[in-house]
């Protein structure tokens, strides 16, 4: 039985405004705080929330303040433990939860579809939610980012059989889940800073890939780390001489999305002649990987395949903002070297032959220091870059590193830094054929200025 009266600290992040939703759904009253008011906490207060941005003790409501073991206190790991909001109900005698384990408290015992890895878990899921969603029952989702179907990032059916979830690995939050079905997209090392090396974070990984009850569905390029398992199966882009259980083949790709035959259970399914409207093989990857989840969880592939054909994309994922023969303009949401590698190698396939000026914002100081030679070798790939501030986010700033440090190590004949004020006085310079902004931070800010800017030379 859910509590009547929640109080959310960092209310305005993808996972927690999503828990939010599911919270209001069911019947609470949900109060929150956060930093700065954002398009999405204003969704929530018009959605029934409550949500106050002033971070001393006088600004917690009145109605929070309940007997103890009444309230859900719910936090996330980017909320110190000295926030005062946390410090003053916790010792009112309030117990704080993290939104993890939460999630895990309430997918517990469920039938639950996670998807995990370092990179495109935001797509799956979106994508996942979205096809299970068009079943009779439809479904219960939770997503780190915005479907543009939705324009949500949560899912709600009173008749849901499954949860989809986006399981997280910073701060080891994906142990608190214990899915009846996941995915694992890759393990390139991030989040060094909670990990300490590569092989914590990949056991990390392993841990999770324990607390999977029927299917655990990997990339085949990280197959080896997991192939001891009974219940392993592979996803990917078929090649010769590569042993899939899932698998894309006959694709063509153009300036207008992806086609291609869908190859599911050792091609004991085979769906032909699928249309989506999204571009890049990392996509492509994240479809088969969607797809043969919502396959093991008993979805028909008729449905499959028309939901595929009416999914719309996620905000900041490859959005397509301009597109003309004059002018480009795409924002994504990468923040990773191979993040920035696939996003890159996806403008380049539909995009060929064209110039490409990219944004980028560096997101966190100890990733930057960590993968500054993965930063170097992807961002040398473009043809003019425009670097702006690292976004520190939940840290404090490294000494003697910042974004000068990763400026002088890239070397680009044609790279500049810029500040997110005089981005347009870099911008106007040179002409600009094809813009793609890229980042974790808020450099989602300048997206609305930048598609007004790019649609006037379009």
């Amino acid at each position: 039985m859910i509590s009547s009266v929640a109080y959310l600290i960092g209310v305005g992040g993808a996972g927690m405004s999503a828990i939010a939703r599911y919270l209001l759904k069911n019947g609470c009253k949900v109060y929150g705080y956060d930093k700065v008011k954002t398009k999405l906490t204003q969704e929530l207060v018009r959605e029934g929330a409550h949500v106050n941005y002033e971070p001393s003790v006088s600004a917690i409501p009145d109605a929070v303040k309940a007997e103890p073991g009444k309230l859900i206190l719910i936090t996330t790991p980017a909320v110190p433990s000295s926030h005062p909001h946390l410090v003053h109900l916790k010792q009112a005698g309030h117990k704080a939860i993290k939104r993890s384990e939460f999630l895990g408290q309430i997918t517990e015992n469920k039938p639950t579809l996670a998807i995990a890895g370092t990179h495109g878990k935001t797509s799956i899921t979106a994508i996942l939610a979205h096809i299970v969603a068009g079943t009779e029952n439809g479904c219960n989702a939770f997503i780190g980012g915005i479907s543009a179907n939705t324009k949500s990032n949560f899912y709600w059916s009173d008749k849901a059989k499954w949860t989809v979830v986006e399981a997280d690995e910073f701060d080891r939050s994906f142990h608190s889940l214990s899915p009846t079905h996941a995915v694992i997209t890759s393990l390139d090392p991030d989040h060094l800073d909670i990990y300490g090396n590569e092989e914590r974070f990949v056991e990390a990984f392993e841990i999770f890939a324990d607390k999977v009850k029927e299917k655990l569905i990997v990339c085949h390029e990280i197959a080896r780390k997991f192939d001891k398992r009974a219940n392993l199966e592979t996803y990917g882009i078929e090649q010769s001489g590569l042993q899939l259980t899932h698998s894309a083949s006959q694709i063509d790709g153009s300036s207008l999305g992806l086609k291609f035959d869908l190859n599911l259970n050792n091609k004991e399914t085979v769906v032909k002649n699928i249309s989506v409207n999204m571009m890049g093989l990392h996509n492509l990857e994240n479809i088969i990987a969607a797809s043969a989840m919502a396959y093991n969880a008993g979805v028909e592939v008729d449905m499959i395949k028309s939901r595929l054909a009416s999914f719309s994309g996620i905000y900041r994922r490859f959005q397509i903002h301009t597109h003309t023969s004059k002018s480009v303009y795409i924002d994504d949401y990468a923040h990773h070297p191979t993040e920035l590698k696939k996003t890159i190698e996806a403008v380049r396939t539909h995009f060929p032959g064209r110039h490409l000026t990219v944004i980028f914002q560096p997101h966190l100081f100890s990733r930057t220091q960590d993968q500054q030679e993965g930063f170097r070798v992807e961002l040398n790939k473009v043809d003019r870059l425009i670097l702006l501030p690292i976004y520190a986010a939940r840290e404090n700033e490294i000494d003697g590193f910042n974004t000068q440090s990763l400026f002088e190590k890239i070397s680009h004949p044609h790279a500049e830094t810029s500040t997110k004020n005089s981005i347009f006085e870099n911008l106007k310079e040179h002409q600009v054929d094809v813009l793609l902004s890229v980042g974790a931070g808020d450099i989602d800010l300048l997206v609305p200025s930048l598609k007004k800017w790019s649609s006037t030379y379009a």
